[in-house]
């Protein structure tokens, strides 16, 4: 048989009868990686046409725009609904399947705070079984946060989901001196969760907005005040990650908090493979764009509008 007809028949096998490369290699007596170089030639010699037929309302051109422009590694856009909280639902949802497709046997997960990492979380159901997973809280705790979206919360219903083990800090997020998080962190069951940041190769963040006003939860529960926000807003933070501020470049703005800060930073974050950042809405568009150009997040799950909205900021 010639190399064109048994590229043909190689093709007919593939793409319609539906036979895997290995079950083809094996029926004609070749390698799998033979197989996959014919089918390949197929293609770009024309013995093949793929046609896809897109009918739907999909955001595919949006997502590859954005990833090239900020050279990220995937960005899941959704469709802007009416109601911001449908948006979020929404963003959760899609970012549910994504995770479940990242997850594979001994991964750590990283889990921070918020409401749209809330909302992935009632959508997480497993399809498949992964083993030896473990979890790891990213952030010291908000006690005036509604339950649902405590960091706490978050990370012991993601364990479950995992029927993974769990790392957690029972520690405030910013407590009230320097002194107090040094000794913290000194205290063994602290110092074992923080040890594990190292480990995390999946982190899943929400991310807080300064602008227009403040969204950060860390605001909006009173957890800083006025004087706080004023101090961090001539720092020109346009959003906060796990508590630590950055700019519109995605630089960290140094303010007088960080040294009272516990959770994983924004120089830790850039070294985990994974970092899924989970959020939308315009309001939030600046701070998706910091934390985009500045690399702190690798993989963005958010809305069409916001996305537009990013991709033409420079």
């Amino acid at each position: 048989m010639d190399k064109k007809a048994l590229k043909i028949k190689i093709a007919k096998l593939f793409y319609q009868n539906k036979i895997s490369k290995i079950e083809i290699g094996r029926k004609l007596r070749i390698s799998r990686f033979k197989v996959a170089r014919y089918l390949n030639e197929a293609l770009s010699e024309g013995l093949v046409e793929i046609n896809i037929i897109d009918n739907s309302d999909s955001s595919i051109d949006l997502e590859d725009m954005i990833e090239k422009k900020y050279k990220i590694q995937q960005a899941k856009i959704v469709k802007t609904s009416a109601s911001y909280e449908q948006t979020k639902k929404n963003i959760g949802k899609a970012a549910a399947v994504l995770l479940e497709d990242l997850v594979h046997d001994g991964d750590t997960i990283g889990v921070a705070w918020g409401t749209t990492l809330y909302e992935m979380l009632n959508s997480l159901s497993l399809n498949k079984k992964i083993r030896n997973i473990s979890v790891v809280q990213l952030t010291g705790g908000l006690h005036q946060v509604e339950m649902d979206y405590s960091p706490v919360e978050l990370a012991w219903r993601m364990a479950k989901i995992f029927r993974a083990k769990i790392f957690q800090l029972y520690v405030p997020a910013i407590v009230g001196s320097p002194h107090t998080m040094e000794v913290l962190l000194s205290e063994n069951n602290i110092k074992r969760t923080i040890d594990m940041f190292s480990r995390v190769n999946i982190a899943l963040i929400g991310i807080g907005s300064m602008v227009p006003g403040p969204s950060t939860m860390l605001y909006r529960d009173g957890f800083i005040n006025k004087k706080d926000i004023e101090i961090i807003r001539k720092s020109k933070a346009v959003g906060d990650i796990n508590s630590y501020f950055y700019d519109i470049n995605g630089k960290e703005c140094f303010t007088k908090l960080k040294n009272r800060t516990i959770g994983i930073n924004l120089s830790q974050l850039k070294k985990i493979r994974y970092v899924m950042g989970v959020a939308g809405g315009l309001n939030k568009a600046r701070a998706i764009y910091g934390a985009l150009k500045g690399g702190i997040v690798n993989i963005i799950v958010t809305d069409s509008e916001t996305a537009k909205n990013i991709l033409n900021m420079n």
